[in-house]
């Protein structure tokens, strides 16, 4: 896993990802474009993401609402060489899903969050388009205005789901059936404003005073405690797990469901792999009291958490991700789908530069 050091205030952040990842990041569009362009039957690419920003509001509601991400957006385009509209279109990924994508079935995420005899572990894979493959990158972000943060990503994202040294964890699950608000907060901004919290309750109530763009469940786990929120453009529900949480993709608590979404989802059987997926879990991610434990649940092969290309529909397993929220913060990521990759810490720097 590439680790980016990216400190400093916003628009240093985004220039050092943007300028040490720029070949990745050249590579990872391309590859996006042409995904997307052969899905849509279309050709030219800058007038597509030109229109989708023009479609929707949601990177005016992001600059309004949440401006030092919106300035490192811009430092990661002008580090990396790249028209702006390119890579914010990018960084909208879960607003693609429904903006243009109504025959295609986005990939799924399961997670698991458990209390441990020190804190709390929050574990989970990461699916996505298997165009995303090989741009796995850990970013590693600090600044005056934040906590310092690693982040799982992928080259020109401002990021997909990390954990802060504050003790503060974000996990993320898609709900695509749930109400979207084209005016809304994007969901990769949402996760970092989450993430520059230095507490759980100051992470939740980010994320239910905000307005959301697309729905998604949010998993917040620090040191004393798990809080579980779905998110949508009727609101924020709190869904009460209990001491463990397992969550895939679709709502438990929040009824604020789209039916059109719900039976193109049904249709497709998206909904039919969320409920397998929660069932496996909750037939094996029970009397877990560890870390290692939980890493083991994401390492079975046999297991159907992990989304392989040919037989999902193109989603692939683009990492998977285990945090403890201990005395000491810790992460762990492995690329891919179990069995193809190793585990690599990712300690926090020593020092900011």
């Amino acid at each position: 896993m590439h680790v980016v050091d990216c400190f400093g205030p916003p628009a240093a952040r985004g220039h050092a990802h943007g300028e040490t990842l720029r070949a990745e990041i050249a590579e990872a569009l391309a590859q996006w474009e042409a995904a997307t362009m052969s899905a849509l039957g279309r050709t030219d690419f800058d007038a597509y993401c030109e229109g989708f920003l023009a479609a929707t509001s949601c990177l005016d509601h992001a600059e309004k609402t949440v401006p030092d991400l919106h300035t490192e957006l811009q430092g990661i385009a002008d580090g990396a060489g790249q028209p702006f509209a390119r890579v914010a279109a990018y960084n909208l990924m879960d607003e693609q899903w429904w903006y243009d994508t109504a025959e295609t079935v986005p990939p799924g995420c399961s997670l698991v969050a458990i209390p441990t005899e020190r804190g709390h572990v929050l574990a989970q894979n990461m699916d996505l388009p298997a165009h995303m493959h090989g741009s796995q990158v850990a970013l590693r972000l600090g600044g005056p205005d934040m906590p310092e943060i690693v982040a799982l990503s992928s080259a020109g994202l401002i990021g997909l789901l990390g954990l802060n040294d504050a003790g503060l964890a974000v996990g993320v699950n898609t709900l695509l059936m749930l109400h979207h608000d084209a005016g809304g907060l994007p969901v990769a901004f949402a996760l970092r404003h989450a993430l520059a919290a230095r507490s759980r309750d100051d992470a939740a109530n980010r994320l239910a005073s905000a307005r959301h763009a697309s729905g998604q469940h949010y998993a917040l786990v620090s040191r004393d405690g798990i809080t579980s929120l779905e998110c949508s453009a009727g609101g924020c529900a709190r869904y009460e797990s209990g001491e463990t949480l397992l969550h895939t993709n679709h709502p438990l608590a929040s009824r604020d469901t789209d039916a059109n979404a719900q039976a193109r989802l049904e249709s497709a059987g998206f909904n039919a792999s969320s409920h397998r997926r929660l069932d496996w879990l909750q037939a094996h991610a029970t009397g877990l009291t560890g870390a290692r434990q939980v890493q083991s649940l994401f390492d079975d092969t046999d297991a159907p958490l992990c989304m392989r290309g040919q037989v999902n529909g193109g989603s692939s397993t683009f990492a998977s991700v285990v945090m403890e929220l201990g005395e000491t913060p810790a992460i762990r990521m492995r690329k891919g789908i179990a069995g193809t990759a190793e585990w690599q810490e990712i300690a926090f720097a020593a020092t900011q530069i």
